[in-house]
């Protein structure tokens, strides 16, 4: 593992286990230098990474200070499947399919593909468990010229890992879009939505280094269970 990764990984540790509490003060990062036995720029990249990731924030003239640190975090500045997440975040996200079907002549994808009714496309309905509740129902379109196969083992397991690895696609990027809505019959059906009756919807358009789109994809979130961030800067 990479020195600023372990730094990183032991900071985010203790701010997710309440070890520095929101708004306390990191040491400088000299002192933290001094602590982990490792330069100032091997420090600076692993709070980089902790502010990009929305655990603390660089204050000018002063130390960083821990933000609030409530719900389950994701960053949407970060490509990162359910498998990196559990990995990276220490957690057990369970990935369950719902259905996988081939599809085409659907207007709505059509268009957003740019294409002509004869490009099939995979149809992928899964949700995913979190603490034992279902907290998370995705449906995502994958262009079958790009990702010619699909099965369950895959799906259920990592598709990105199956696409990267085995096909060796370049993905380069997501433009997402954060909206906030009533849930659907089909969410009420795979979620365990408990009292509430919206959710949290992110949608995705993701494309290879190329430029080519190739997955569309609308992931809903109970909003109780998640935080969502980004850091803009000025």
């Amino acid at each position: 593992m990479s020195k600023y990764k372990e730094v990183y990984n032991d900071i985010k540790e203790k701010i997710t286990n309440g070890t520095l509490k929101a708004r306390e003060f990191l040491s400088s990062e000299a002192e933290l230098a001094r602590k982990y036995s490792y330069s100032k720029d091997t420090i600076r990249k692993a709070l980089s990474m902790l502010e990009l990731d929305g655990y603390i924030q660089k204050i000018k003239g002063k130390n960083s200070m821990v933000l609030e640190n409530g719900r389950f975090k994701n960053s949407l500045s970060n490509l990162r499947t359910s498998k990196e997440l559990n990995k990276i975040e220490n957690i057990d996200i369970t990935t369950n399919l719902v259905g996988l079907t081939i599809i085409k002549g659907i207007k709505k994808i059509m268009d957003i593909f740019e294409v002509s009714e004869d490009v099939s496309f995979y149809k992928i309905s899964r949700n995913r468990v979190l603490d034992g509740e279902a907290l998370e129902y995705e449906t995502t379109y994958f262009d079958k010229r790009i990702v010619p196969f699909l099965d369950k083992d895959i799906v259920e397991n990592s598709i990105y890992d199956y696409l990267e690895k085995k096909l060796h696609l370049k993905i380069s990027h997501s433009r997402r879009e954060i909206k906030f809505r009533y849930a659907t019959e089909e969410e009420k059906k795979h979620m365990d939505l408990k009292d509430f009756n919206a959710v949290v919807v992110i949608e995705s358009h993701t494309y290879l280094s190329n430029g080519t789109l190739f997955q569309y994809g609308v992931n809903s979130y109970r909003p109780d269970k998640f935080v969502f961030s980004t850091v803009a800067k000025r």
